[in-house]
């Protein structure tokens, strides 16, 4: 995300668009092999349509399904050690 943030603020003075898309789970053919909970799994036609929403907008960052992505942004606020307790605990099967 740093990075991104960083060729945002020099390519789009240059007329250069810089999208961060941050998907959840998708389901596809390789997440059907996965054998852990991947919270709020979203079909492919959903995310092709939030990305396109998104692009229309022009979002900086287009994130879904939201429930989940919010959830996420809130824990990368947390110090380190307990952002990595949870993050731990809620990868376990």
């Amino acid at each position: 995300m740093n990075l991104c943030e960083t060729l945002y603020l020099d390519l789009v003075p240059k007329g250069i668009a810089v999208y961060a898309i941050n998907p959840g789970f998708v389901r596809t053919r390789l997440t059907d092999q996965n054998d852990f909970a991947m919270p709020a799994l979203v079909e492919a036609a959903a995310v092709a349509a939030a990305m396109v929403v998104g692009l229309e907008r022009g979002e900086f960052e287009i994130h879904f399904p939201k429930r989940f992505s919010w959830f996420v942004k809130w824990l990368r606020h947390m110090p380190y050690q307990l952002y990595f307790l949870i993050a731990r605990r809620a990868a376990k099967p």
